[in-house]
């Protein structure tokens, strides 16, 4: 897995954590990451009291699947739980990398949401806008896939099931991108609830294209997961779409720590039909003595090929990432 450094604009932006709070108070941290087993168990059995890891600017229909899936979705920093919460978050992630074909491979990125309140409460800051909706997006392994180390993101509706956001971003290449996106989540079950993503966007160097997403989770008991997510993408620059499909099993070990294991799928349509990789792995992530500091490593075996003439060949790969977690007052620093 190659790991990619960080950007010139994303390495302006680390100064931004000098204006944070000198400390990162426990309880913030906690309305990210989840409280306690205890808290989702009652929420899935109909408790209507505070739901600490949840969002308050959300309303959804409370299941087993929704506040499990919340909850780990809270746990691995997924990129929206983020950009959809009314808080503001900075998430600082030095990583190790290795695979048999490239050897070692450093990297760090910066992640997150910075509220602006000025401009108004819809408009927020995104840093590494890599379209990340779900845990799932960093195993289903789309090579094709780039992020935005910068953009504009415009809340433009949101109800109880269904969001409308607008954003302009920028990426290292300085290619513009501008993206309309519908996102709606809908319980099927107590223990099923599904989401769907649609977005169309805009960008210099590959024009128009599309990208959808379908999530299923299924909460098999009260601390054990079941994930699969569907991708879809199109552009006017390539033929054919780009698709991917994974399964994950996420088990929680404690409140701390959580384990799960993964395949994964991923292709194109056309000029020729292709899938290009697959493979599966183990994502281990825990808290390091602080709410706010996590350890996370990831090994996995791939087969891969990049057209159909190449033989495909089977790589080893070991990532290992630290995360710091910076909430908090985040918007007031910056307004001050």
């Amino acid at each position: 897995m190659r790991i990619h450094p960080i950007s010139f604009p994303a390495l302006l932006t680390l100064s931004l954590l000098q204006l944070l709070p000198s400390s990162v108070q426990a309880e913030d941290v906690d309305n990210i990451e989840g409280r306690t087993e205890g808290s989702t168990q009652e929420s899935a059995e109909g408790n209507t009291g505070d739901k600490p890891w949840l969002d308050e600017s959300h309303d959804y229909v409370s299941t087993k699947a929704d506040d499990l899936a919340s909850w780990m979705d809270s746990f691995f920093g997924v990129t929206r739980v983020d950009t959809e919460a009314a808080y503001s978050t900075l998430r600082l992630r030095p990583s190790l990398g290795w695979d048999e074909a490239d050897g070692w491979d450093p990297g760090v990125s910066l992640r997150g949401k910075v509220n602006l309140p000025n401009l108004n409460e819809r408009v927020s800051l995104l840093f590494s806008d890599d379209d990340s909706g779900s845990v799932g997006d960093e195993l289903l392994r789309d090579q094709e896939n780039r992020s935005d180390d910068v953009a504009l993101q415009i809340t433009g509706r949101e109800g109880d099931r269904d969001r409308v956001d607008f954003r302009l971003g920028f990426n290292s290449g300085l290619n513009p991108k501008l993206a309309a996106r519908y996102r709606y989540q809908m319980p099927f079950s107590e223990t099923i609830s599904g989401r769907f993503r649609q977005e169309l966007l805009y960008r210099t160097d590959d024009r128009f294209g599309t990208d959808t997403r379908l999530d299923l989770d299924v909460a098999v008991s009260s601390n054990r997961l079941l994930q699969w997510y569907n991708r879809m993408r199109w552009d006017e620059k390539r033929d054919g779409v780009g698709w991917n499909t994974g399964v994950t099993l996420n088990q929680r070990l404690s409140n701390n720590r959580v384990i799960g294991v993964y395949s994964t799928v991923n292709g194109r349509t056309q000029p020729t039909h292709l899938t290009e990789s697959y493979g599966f792995g183990m994502r281990y992530r825990q808290n390091l003595n602080r709410k706010w500091l996590f350890l996370e490593v990831q090994p996995g075996y791939f087969w891969r090929r990049d057209t159909f003439e190449d033989e495909r060949r089977g790589t080893a790969e070991i990532v290992f990432r630290l995360e710091a977690v910076f909430t908090g007052d985040v918007e007031e620093a910056l307004t001050r």
